[in-house]
């Protein structure tokens, strides 16, 4: 049976989608496809280079917090089993991309979409499942893609902040888009006074401006969600532009905006950002040499037994 994902999406809502933070209903978690059966399912057979294990600080707003850690032999039912009473987040990378019984999910949801938004063309879409621990949560941050949260069960607080130069100057977007493996943003809590704060509810979706500043909190249960990362051609000229932006900031001490810059202006910038990325004229950064820091470990009432520091130097 086909399952409705625009629900009470209006045409209002429609107005503000990638202008401002939204939500609207959709009808997924009736669906016996997310229950805990077809999670053991899913956990136990989606490949595990396509599967994040991570866990991240209690109270700690920053992402130098958050580390990926083993599954080891677990079975599904194991790994459910510690994120349910543990500290832990799973990501089920490109579920909807690969996996044969869930790949309807992505067309249906963008044909549905279209029909309330003729002009809402992804040029890529990626959709992961999310599962997490009551109180897991995920730092302030930001996405280098447009994303959509598509809440299916447990309840969770978004937080999400306007784009300005006190909660997200633009030399860190920059500095994100540049370095792949960095997803660093200064926080402090008085930014949020600024925040929208969504109290997401199984039946919701949200979604909200391109590199829009957010953090999350699970409410005390555990929490499934599916994850969309999509790009209109937009957003992939806008990220180009970004990249040019910050390359002749850190090469030329250039001070230029991207607020400033009209279509033809970042479309230029877009494609120039094709060739200086190649020339590698800023240094990248790597990802943690340490690999796992932790394994899920089922005895543990965290699910999770850090690895000592020093057991990854090898003599």
């Amino acid at each position: 049976m086909s399952q409705t994902y625009t629900e009470s999406f209006s045409s209002e809502q429609a107005a503000k989608f990638k202008v401002e933070p939204i939500t609207w209903q959709h009808d997924l978690h009736k669906s016996d496809m997310f229950s805990d059966a077809a999670l053991i399912k899913l956990i136990e057979n989606h490949p595990r280079d396509y599967a994040d294990f991570c866990t991240m600080n209690k109270d700690v707003n920053d992402m130098a917090s958050w580390r990926g850690g083993d599954p080891g032999s677990l079975s599904g039912e194991e790994l459910l089993a510690a994120v349910r009473k543990g500290h832990l987040w799973i990501n089920l990378r490109k579920i909807l991309n690969t996996n044969p019984d869930y790949q309807h999910i992505l067309p249906e949801m963008t044909a549905q979409l279209q029909d309330k938004m003729p002009g809402f063309r992804p040029q890529t879409m990626m959709g992961g499942l999310l599962i997490s621990s009551p109180t897991a949560g995920v730092p302030y941050h930001i996405d280098r893609s447009d994303v959509m949260l598509w809440h299916i069960r447990g309840h969770k607080r978004v937080w999400v902040y306007p784009i300005n130069d006190q909660t997200l100057p633009e030399t860190e977007v920059e500095e994100i888009l540049l370095h792949d493996h960095n997803d660093d943003v200064p926080y402090n809590e008085q930014m949020d006074d600024h925040a929208l704060v969504i109290d997401m509810q199984p039946g919701m979706a949200a979604t909200w401006p391109l590199h829009a500043p957010h953090r999350v909190m699970n409410q005390g249960d555990l929490n499934v969600s599916l994850t969309i990362e999509w790009s209109p051609m937009q957003t992939i000229i806008q990220n180009g532009a970004q990249i040019t932006n910050g390359i002749l900031r850190r090469r030329l001490g250039l001070n230029p905006r991207i607020e400033n810059q009209g279509k033809i202006n970042r479309f230029i910038r877009f494609a120039a950002s094709r060739v200086l990325r190649k020339m590698k004229l800023v240094e990248g950064k790597s990802p943690q040499k340490e690999g796992y820091q932790f394994k899920v470990d089922l005895d543990n009432n965290t699910g999770v037994a850090e690895f000592e520091k020093t057991s990854n130097k090898a003599a």
